[in-house]
C-alpha cells in the first residue's frame, strides 16, 4: 500500500483553473465514492480550499490511482483531462508524506506561515473519517503526525508569529485599535479584498462587502459559507462608509472612489485602510479619519518577512525530522506482529508444558495459576532485549532480512502474522 498525493495549488495552477477545480460539498462525496469504489484506492481525504485542491490517498497502484482522480476531476470541473495531468503535482511514498507535513505546517501556503490551512485539513480529515473514506490507522496516522509536526513548527519557530502579507498586516494592526463594534466594511473582491475578508472573519468580525459586480461578491460569500459576511450595494457606498468605524478598500479603480465630498461628520473616530494601487481614497480633510496605505504597511511586512526567513530553515529541518519519525513509526508497526507472535509462541509453549506436568502428576493443579504468571514474567524478561533490539533496527535496511530469519527460525507463518497484525491495528494508537 502506497501513500499518494495529487496536488493543485498556487504553485502549479492559475486562479482560473483553481476556481474550476473548486469542489462543492455535494461533489466531495461524488469524487471520493467514485475513486474508492475502484478498490485500487483504499483510503482518501479531499482538501479543497480557495488556493488548493489536494487528494491524499492510500492505494495499491500509483498510476491507476492518479488516472482515476484525473478522470473524475475532469468530469466535475469540465477541464480537459490532459490539462489536469499537465498541471498537477503528484507525490508518492516519502515525498507524499513530506508534502502533507509541509502543507499542515503552512510551509506550502501562498503566504508561508498563515495557519488557516491546518484547520482546513483537520476539517477535511474529520469529514473523511466520519464518512468512512479513511481510517484512524491508515491516513489517520498520517494526519495525526502532520498535526504534531505543525505544532512543533509553530511552537519552535517564528514562521507563524508575524503576518507577512499586506492584507494580514492590515487586519492584524486593527488589534491595536479600540473599536466600539467588531464590524468592518470591505470594498472590492479582488485577491487583496478576499484575503482581508478571510482574516477579518477569522477574528470573528462581522463584514459587509461592496463590489461593483454584486454577483461575484455573492458567489464568494457562498463559497465561504460564513454568516458573518453579508453583501451590500455598491451604489450605497457613501451611506455605508459614514456608518462604519473600520473600512478596507482594495478595488482596481484608476481614480479614487472615496472622496472628500462623500465624507459626513460623525462623533467617533474612523480607520480607513487603502490597500489599492492606485489609491482608492483621496487625502481626506476630516481629522477623525486615519488613513493607512500600502506604503505605511510595507515596512512592517518587510520586517516580518526577514523574521520569518530566519525561522524557515529550522522549520524545514523539523519537517524532515518528523517525516523520518513517521516512517520509523511505520517500521515499528511492521515488526510489532512478529514481536507479538514470538510472545504468543512462548506463552503457548509454557502453558502446554505446564498442562503436561499437571497431567503426569509432577505439579499439583493448584499451582497452575502461579506458575503461569512466573513463566510469563520469565519470558517477558527474556524477550525484553530482543524486542528492544528489533525495534531499534526498524529503520535499518537489514530489517527485511531479520524478519525473514526470525520467521524461519521460529516457523512463523504469514497467517499467524496477519492475525497478530489485525489485533495490533486496534492498539496502534497506543504505541505512540
Amino acid at each position: 500500500m502506497q501513500y499518494l498525493v495529487l496536488s493543485f495549488s498556487h504553485k502549479n495552477a492559475p486562479l482560473s483553473l483553481r476556481e474550476k477545480l473548486s469542489i462543492s460539498d455535494s461533489e466531495v462525496d461524488l469524487l471520493l465514492e467514485f475513486i474508492l469504489d475502484s478498490k485500487i484506492i483504499k483510503e482518501a481525504i479531499l482538501l479543497s480550499t480557495c488556493n488548493r485542491l489536494e487528494i491524499l490517498m492510500m492505494a495499491n497502484e500509483a498510476y491507476e490511482a492518479f488516472q482515476l482522480c484525473f478522470a473524475k476531476l475532469s468530469e466535475l470541473s469540465k477541464v480537459n483531462k490532459d490539462e489536469l495531468e499537465g498541471r498537477a503535482d503528484t507525490f508518492e511514498g516519502y515525498s507524499a508524506i513530506h508534502h502533507i507535513f509541509l502543507v499542515a505546517s503552512s510551509l506550502d501556503s501562498l503566504v508561508v506561515g498563515e495557519t488557516q490551512i491546518s484547520g482546513q485539513l483537520k476539517k477535511s480529515y474529520r469529514y473523511a473519517l466520519h464518512h468512512h473514506y479513511c481510517s484512524n490507522s491508515g491516513l489517520g496516522n498520517v494526519v495525526d503526525f502532520a498535526f504534531k509536526c505543525a505544532s512543533i513548527v509553530r511552537n519552535e519557530t517564528g514562521v507563524s508569529k508575524k503576518p507577512i502579507s499586506i492584507a494580514s498586516v492590515a487586519v492584524s494592526s486593527t488589534k491595536d485599535i479600540k473599536l466600539n463594534k467588531k464590524e468592518a466594511l470591505v470594498i472590492g473582491i479582488g485577491e487583496m479584498g478576499e484575503l482581508v475578508i478571510k482574516h477579518l472573519l477569522n477574528l470573528d468580525f462581522k463584514v459587509k462587502l461592496l463590489n461593483r459586480d454584486k454577483q461575484k461578491a455573492i458567489n464568494f460569500r457562498n463559497s465561504l459559507g460564513n454568516n458573518n459576511l453579508i453583501i451590500g450595494d455598491f451604489d450605497n457606498l457613501k451611506e455605508e462608509l459614514n456608518n462604519i468605524e473600520l473600512l478596507f478598500s482594495a478595488t482596481s479603480s484608476k481614480i479614487p472612489i472615496i472622496t472628500n465630498d462623500m465624507i459626513c461628520s460623525v462623533s467617533y473616530n474612523r480607520y480607513f485602510f487603502d490597500l489599492a494601487l492606485p489609491r482608492d481614497i483621496e487625502d481626506l480633510k476630516d481629522s477623525s479619519i486615519t488613513i493607512t496605505t500600502i506604503d505605511d504597511l510595507q515596512s512592517v511586512v518587510d520586517e516580518n518577512m526577514n523574521f520569518r526567513k530566519d525561522s524557515l530553515a529550522r522549520a524545514y529541518e523539523i519537517v524532515g525530522d518528523e517525516v523520518n519519525e513517521f516512517f520509523k513509526y511505520l517500521n515499528i508497526l511492521s515488526v510489532a506482529p512478529i514481536i507479538k507472535t514470538l510472545r504468543q509462541l512462548a506463552k503457548d509453549a509454557s502453558i502446554s508444558e505446564i498442562n503436561k506436568a499437571i497431567q503426569k502428576g509432577f505439579l499439583p493443579e493448584s499451582y497452575k495459576s502461579n506458575i503461569e504468571k512466573t513463566i510469563h514474567n520469565v519470558f517477558n524478561v527474556f524477550l525484553h532485549t530482543p524486542t528492544k533490539n528489533l525495534k531499534s533496527v526498524s529503520s535499518s535496511s537489514q530489517l527485511g532480512e531479520i524478519e525473514r530469519t526470525l520467521k524461519m527460525l521460529f516457523n512463523i507463518s504469514d497467517d499467524s502474522l496477519k492475525a497478530a497484525e489485525k489485533k495490533h491495528d486496534n492498539d496502534a494508537k497506543m504505541m505512540r
